[in-house]
């Protein structure tokens, strides 16, 4: 990674293998006047130019990597290119366009400001880290806007984020946040003859939990075991970053679901 590349006001954001987000390109050309749906990324793509370039990147030339690389979901989705679609992009674009960006390059590799690239680094790597934490934890809501804020503040950027979100069953429509507990609270306040533990258990075999694992010295064999909702478990509470240690989840269950979850343990045997 190098310096964040902003191109009139928009920040272009950069993959782990150094290529630039045609999406925030296409939204840096849109504020420099193209037309949104006439230069879209994916007609770009499609042109016979393009292909044609393509051909020649990966056939001729030794990139080390592929021209081009699409991330589906998570915070850093986009189509990512390298640098030499950039410039040709740019140029399909609008010769404006074009010379915009030619500058903008010129300007962040003769002038390079190593405080604010390490500031970029830490962003872009800290963004790529929570979305894949997002998807492999199924982390809350709530977790996910306290670790974008701590990440905000490691980086020396104002305080953006709103103060509060939203954590609701993932088939709620009122918009509202649900309070919850832990299952051994919720376990003991409806006196439930059941440990957590045994609880845990059978949520397993209904595919509403699933045990994870981290490196740990303290661990046995090296590794540290604990618990995480899955997707469908997300309709009877959400995963919190455990105040035992941030690098493991803790789920919580809505109270409002807990008759419902209660039901499908009556169900297992």
């Amino acid at each position: 990674m190098s310096q964040l590349l902003v191109i009139d006001g928009v920040s272009v954001r950069r993959d782990i293998d150094g290529r630039y987000c045609l999406n925030d390109l296409h939204r840096a050309a849109v504020a420099s006047g193209a037309n949104d749906r006439t230069k879209e990324p994916a007609k770009f793509l499609s042109s016979p130019q393009t292909l044609e370039l393509l051909n020649e990147l990966t056939v001729t030339q030794d990139l080390g990597i592929d021209p081009v690389q699409s991330i589906r979901g998570g915070a850093t989705q986009g189509t990512y290119v390298c640098k030499e679609l950039v410039y040709s992009y740019a140029m399909w674009i609008s010769p404006t366009f074009h010379l915009k960006v030619i500058r903008t390059f010129d300007k962040v590799v003769s002038s390079p400001e190593p405080a604010l690239s390490a500031a970029a680094d830490k962003m872009q790597a800290g963004v790529i880290l929570l979305g894949f934490m997002q998807r492999s934890l199924n982390l809350s809501n709530s977790s996910v806007l306290g670790a974008c804020q701590k990440l905000q503040e490691a980086v020396g950027l104002p305080n953006l984020a709103p103060q509060y979100a939203i954590d609701s069953p993932a088939d709620a429509v009122d918009g509202s946040s649900r309070p919850t507990q832990s299952l051994s609270a919720l376990l003991k306040t409806h006196k439930i003859a059941m440990t957590a533990a045994q609880a845990y258990q059978q949520l397993v075999k209904l595919g509403v939990v699933e045990q994870k694992e981290r490196r740990s010295r303290s661990g046995s064999n090296g590794v540290k075991r604990f618990w995480a909702l899955t997707a469908k478990g997300c309709m009877y509470g959400k995963n919190i970053t455990s105040p035992a240690n941030p690098r493991e989840t803790q789920p919580h269950f809505f109270e409002s679901r807990f008759a419902d979850l209660l039901r499908l343990l009556d169900t297992v045997h």
